[in-house]
């Protein structure tokens, strides 16, 4: 219990001195230092990656084509043809990209359809039946683990062709990533990106289901285990 002199020295006080003597009788609890998070040092490219991409895709979303060549071929298009090494062949060099003779230099010496030996990956618009194609970029992305979710509904699907273009890697780092994630499904090796350049593959993953050699749909981003049996199903009915 206070006289009251206290309080009229108090009022005596000038604002600052008021807040002076505040902060004297009444301190604010003393913080603990917060502990620094480890973090990945790379994470900052990954970032500017992944914006630089989704700029890339809102800006195409802007313009008059609204983005078709950035989100893979068109529903009811012809598959274009390629015939590329498998990551688990013994073929090297690039895809033959060729569609119809006479074929130039760089994309290849015949067309890609009348390619023809072990080793390499090959996709034709004549084909018959169901295929589902997946298409992953690695340089500073992480679309492997939708390839992951695809090997796990395939054996529901036996009737369809599976297959996945792998970009941005050679050859050897094809196959290794290809026996470390156990995919069994065909992995056509597109090393100078002349696969996502002829279907027109701008961000990953991009997923493309066709029935006997016509794009029946296309898929930009994830698809869920469940996404892809409906889609397959729809692909099959």
């Amino acid at each position: 219990m206070t006289d009251g002199r206290d309080d009229d020295r108090f009022e005596d006080l000038s604002v600052g001195d008021r807040l002076a003597e505040r902060d004297r009788t009444h301190p604010e609890p003393v913080r603990r230092p917060e502990v620094p998070r480890p973090g990945n040092k790379y994470a900052w490219v990954v970032g500017i990656l992944m914006l630089m991409g989704l700029g890339v895709l809102l800006f195409a979303e802007t313009l008059p084509n609204q983005g078709k060549g950035l989100r893979g071929p068109e529903p009811g298009q012809r598959l274009p043809a390629f015939a590329a090494p498998a990551a688990a062949g013994d073929k090297e060099g690039d895809a033959n990209v060729c569609q119809t003779a006479p074929c130039n230099d760089n994309a290849g010496p015949v067309p890609a359809c009348a390619v023809e030996g072990s080793g390499i990956v090959k996709v034709c618009p004549r084909e018959r039946g169901a295929r589902v194609m997946t298409f992953v970029v690695t340089r500073g992305t992480d679309c492997e683990p939708q390839v992951d979710r695809v090997e796990r509904i395939m054996a529901e699907f036996p009737e369809v062709r599976f297959v996945t273009v792998l970009s941005g890697d050679s050859k050897d780092e094809a196959k290794n990533l290809a026996r470390a994630r156990r995919w069994r499904q065909p992995v056509a090796v597109d090393e100078d990106g002349s696969l996502v350049n002829l279907y027109g593959v701008g961000v990953c993953p991009i997923t493309v289901f066709a029935r006997h050699g016509r794009v029946r749909a296309t898929d930009v981003g994830n698809l869920t285990e469940s996404e892809l049996r409906r889609r397959t199903r729809r692909l099959l009915g």
